[in-house]
């Protein structure tokens, strides 16, 4: 039980990537790494702090561990991030009893355009991820990067993470290059995270290397940029989870949009609802109104100071927004995520039980102590 009297389950965390994991592709991809990353330094450079907390943000840090890889992107992350031991610590200092961890956004589901090159940089993330959370499985969970530029592929290695190491979901950028989601080319992913029982995650991925830009590509700062990725993918993924039919033809996936806020939610699903009553010929592959697809099927998460909460527990209802740290990103509220939300007296004690771990628990399917 969490340090603040709740069972708390952290729907979106991150890190749990070993240092040194990039060396362990194997041989014959050894230099297309190399010039993946240095695709991904090329695109994220100026980014606060590489995108990750730094340990000079945090006086309680322990000094970030040195390393001499040249494949490594972000130096002087909070340690919690690649070694799990002192994710443990942090996790309790929070009053985090499970965290569900989601892997880098850069491209991976693409990288280069190389579909071997991608297929083996997944299973390597993975593979090193599965390492990170075998620490203390009961309390670290994993969801999978998967290449999606492959979706035969994809399916594959979403079966071998969820058979061979647990993981409890796949994520995917919310579009995947030129192609958005309801393409029925990714059925396969789809077919699988529904037989399997496992969450499909959407998260962010308008800026990654090799990505087809959605709107951002107007903006030339890194506010501009980052304001505006998340939100707007999302909202492009829950129309292709509604209008575009995905849920209609697999009734029974789960699915977070994740990191995005959730203000927007209730005008979204309205203005879906309104132009498919008034075009309904336009949006063959559904038979009612896109709301009703998401109902029962479709979560957010929110972190501690959104001050939309209270609205879209009003408007559409308690049951589908997670508690997320997003640990130990650079704008993250660490370690004091779960006391402000805890704290605040616009929220309801009553709904807290769903907030900090219910929610999640089913996204997830994840037990929650009685």
């Amino acid at each position: 039980m969490g340090r603040f009297g709740h069972f708390v389950i952290d729907a979106d965390g991150h890190g749990g990537e070993p240092l040194g994991w990039r060396k362990r592709i194997p041989d014959a991809f050894a230099s297309r790494m190399r010039e993946y990353v240095d695709s991904m330094r090329a695109k994220y450079t100026n980014l606060p702090g590489s995108g990750v907390r730094s340990t000079e943000q945090d006086d309680d840090a322990a000094p970030a561990q040195t390393t001499d890889d040249d494949l490594e992107i972000t130096s002087d992350m909070r340690p919690g991030m690649y070694d799990p031991e002192p994710r443990m610590k942090d996790m309790d200092d929070e009053g985090i009893d499970v965290a569900v961890l989601f892997p880098p956004g850069s491209g991976e589901e693409w990288a280069l355009g190389d579909v071997d090159f991608s297929v083996a940089l997944c299973r390597t993330l993975n593979d090193a991820r599965a390492e990170y959370a075998s620490h203390d499985p009961d309390r670290l969970k994993l969801v999978a990067k998967l290449p999606m530029i492959e979706p035969k592929a994809a399916a594959e290695e979403l079966e071998r993470c969820v058979t061979e190491h647990g993981f409890v979901g796949l994520v995917t950028a919310t579009h995947i290059r030129d192609k958005n989601l309801d393409d029925p080319s990714f059925d396969p992913v789809w077919e699988a995270a529904e037989r399997l029982n496992v969450a499909v995650c959407t998260h962010g991925g308008g800026q990654a290397p090799g990505q087809t830009p959605l709107m951002i590509d107007r903006f030339d700062t890194r506010l501009g940029v980052h304001a505006m990725t998340h939100p707007l993918g999302a909202m492009q993924a829950v129309m292709h989870f509604t209008v575009g039919g995905i849920w209609a033809r697999y009734p029974g996936l789960r699915v977070g949009f994740m990191e995005a806020g959730v203000g927007w939610l209730p005008f979204w699903l309205e203005r879906l609802d309104e132009h498919w009553e008034m075009m309904a010929d336009q949006a063959p592959l559904i038979d009612r109104a896109p709301s009703t697809y998401f109902e029962g099927r479709g979560f957010l998460t929110t972190e501690p100071d959104e001050k939309m909460v209270p609205y879209l527990f009003d408007a559409v209802g308690s049951d589908i927004v997670c508690y997320s740290s997003d640990y130990c990103h650079w704008d993250c509220a660490f370690p004091n995520s779960v006391k402000i939300l805890v704290e605040r007296e616009d929220i309801p004690k009553t709904i807290h039980p769903e907030l900090f771990a219910g929610n999640a628990a089913k996204l997830y399917n994840l037990e929650v102590p009685s």
